[in-house]
């Protein structure tokens, strides 16, 4: 599924390959749908637990945000394997209800991550006053953005460049005095 994608997915496949019997594999799997539900999160779990590491290794929440810009975008890149089944996973969104409902829980769980950690940092002063929320989306659009820059286009960007320029916008938005719009547009 890495090399070739959903398509090239077939019980037969499997078999010619894992050298497993049609029968094993059906034991274990009952359809095609959960083997892609299967691949899907063991490639998350296996980002997901290179994200937390470095998160915790952080010091500062500066550091904690560049780790999770930095070992998301890096786990997808780095794991060729893993982002190429999760951009053909991304191609059964419109088809299929439980492929999306499966992805939004995906974004759900990364938005709350990010939320969690920019809300404890602000709730002790270390950033400004700013919605957590939001930026914890901006975090997920800003992983997603370049992950899939470098799958769609490949060499066509320097990855780690933009993993540290959207680290250093972000710490920059996360260090300014909140003000309210009123108050920036009366300036």
């Amino acid at each position: 599924m890495a090399e070739q994608g959903l398509e090239a997915l077939t019980f037969g496949a499997l078999e010619e390959r894992l050298a497993f019997t049609r029968g094993v594999i059906t034991y274990h799997f009952a359809s095609k749908d959960e083997i892609v539900r299967a691949v899907f999160a063991s490639a998350i779990e296996e980002i997901d637990a290179a994200v937390q590491s470095e998160v915790e290794a952080g010091a500062t929440i500066d550091e904690k945000v560049r780790a999770v810009l930095r070992a998301n975008v890096r786990g997808f890149v780095d794991r060729a394997e893993a982002g190429r089944v999760i951009l053909s996973f991304w191609g059964r969104l419109s088809a299929d209800p439980e492929v999306r409902r499966l992805n939004a829980e995906l974004y759900g769980r990364y938005r709350a991550r990010s939320t969690k950690l920019l809300k404890r940092a602000r709730d002790a002063g270390e950033i400004a006053k700013l919605d957590p929320a939001t930026m914890g989306a901006l975090l997920v659009a800003l992983v997603l953005g370049i992950a899939t820059q470098h799958y769609f286009e490949p060499g066509a960007i320097d990855v780690d460049a933009a993993i540290e320029e959207a680290a250093r916008t972000v710490s920059a938005r996360l260090a300014a005095k909140s003000s309210s719009p009123r108050k920036r547009a009366a300036r």
